[in-house]
């Protein structure tokens, strides 16, 4: 990222990436010289930055060197809290709550453009799975199925979906980021406005998701290499192999935790921060430091909890295409329709509630580790009092 000339302590922080005349917002890093002392570590805030709301009690006042300078004035709530949440570290219940508050505060960017995404690739699968059944070479439908091989049609459309889902998975997971960003300030915006964040660094979100992907491969084929050495021996060798290769994925859970947490950290540093996926990586690893098994815990717990009741959704899916498919006129047809409609709209549900609400909560570690390690509070403060003076 270009370096950018340091601006009045006093102004409200700038957005990099952003032009005056784009409007599209990206957050301050500290190496940008633009966050002021607030944004080192340990650094409390400078002249002219309000009072955090947990700092001791005392009147707070902006004093200023220069009569140049404007002075604003005293922070009020709605500086502290002009949007979603009080600027100040999070608790653990804040992880669990504050994703519904951004989720209804931007529901265009958060719950639409998931939606669409999702909507898309969910029709082209279940598209690709309709060939393939009705594939005459294969024959999946008939009694004795010929399995002689697969059409050309069939295997372009499953590399079609295959990639559309890769996609809609990185785009729905991205695109929450700049929606929770701005519901922090109690701003709105659009899903246009977002897309063009997401839209600047869409190859260093592909090359993130590939490399978490490839890299939970790697730790799931170490897991499988008991097994797979002492596949070739007699039942207790094989007996072995199972409960070593059951011990080896176990161990393997928070590992792809791990994973899952980065990525998802660095996923939301890259949109905001427009930054690319080396240094996205770089600064995730520097931010999580000190909060690493804290953060695993959030994780663990938000992913435990959103899995659950998107399983519920797709069970509930499940037994209602075949309910509608029991009452369907006997036709191969109509039952393949009503099954693949009702049950793509409870997978397209269940999605959705994912990618809305753990998109959120991994944003909002990263805001949080921010302010926890960057006095980013601080800034988002001073941001909003500006703002709500400039409209006064």
């Amino acid at each position: 990222m270009s370096n950018v000339e340091p601006q009045d302590p006093t102004a409200p922080p700038q957005w990099p990436g952003a032009t005056p005349d784009s409007g599209v917002p990206a957050w301050v890093t500290p190496a940008s010289g633009q966050s002021g002392a607030a944004a080192q570590p340990g650094a409390g805030p400078g002249p002219g930055a309000p009072v955090p709301p947990h700092a001791a009690p005392g009147p707070a006042q902006y004093t200023t060197s220069s009569a140049s300078v404007p002075t604003y004035a005293a922070p009020t709530y709605r500086s502290w809290q002009p949007g979603i949440l009080a600027l100040k570290p999070m608790s653990f219940g804040d992880f669990l709550s504050v994703p519904f508050r951004a989720i209804r505060y931007n529901r265009g960017v958060m719950l639409g453009a998931p939606l669409l995404f999702t909507l898309v690739s969910t029709i082209l699968t279940l598209t690709a799975l309709w060939v393939v059944f009705n594939d005459p070479r294969l024959g999946l439908l008939s009694v004795a199925p010929t399995m002689s091989g697969i059409s050309g049609e069939s295997i372009g459309l499953i590399v079609i979906a295959v990639a559309c889902m890769l996609l809609a998975d990185v785009l729905s997971s991205s695109i929450i980021a700049p929606g929770v960003a701005r519901a922090v300030l109690g701003e709105r915006i659009t899903i246009g406005t977002a897309w063009r964040q997401v839209r600047r660094r869409l190859g260093s979100l592909v090359l993130l998701y590939l490399t978490a992907f490839a890299s939970m491969c790697v730790v799931g084929g170490l897991a499988l290499l008991p097994l797979l050495l002492l596949i070739t021996g007699d039942g207790g060798a094989i007996a072995i192999g199972i409960l070593l290769t059951l011990v080896a994925f176990a161990l393997c859970v928070p590992v792809f935790l791990a994973i899952t947490l980065l990525q998802g950290i660095a996923r939301a540093l890259i949109v905001l921060e427009d930054v690319s996926i080396g240094a996205g990586l770089k600064r995730t690893f520097s931010l999580i430091k000190g909060r690493f098994w804290w953060s695993i815990l959030i994780a663990f717990v938000t992913l435990l909890l959103i899995n659950i009741a998107a399983g519920v959704v797709q069970n509930v899916g499940q037994f209602g295409a075949l309910a509608v498919g029991a009452i369907a006129p006997e036709s191969d047809v109509i039952f393949g329709i009503a099954f693949f409609v009702v049950y793509g709209l409870a997978y397209v549900l269940s999605m959705l509630m994912v990618y809305s609400y753990l998109g959120a909560v991994f944003a909002l570690i990263y805001i949080d580790l921010r302010m926890r390690h960057e006095g980013f509070d601080i800034d988002l403060a001073r941001a909003a009092e500006a703002r709500a003076a400039g409209r006064a």
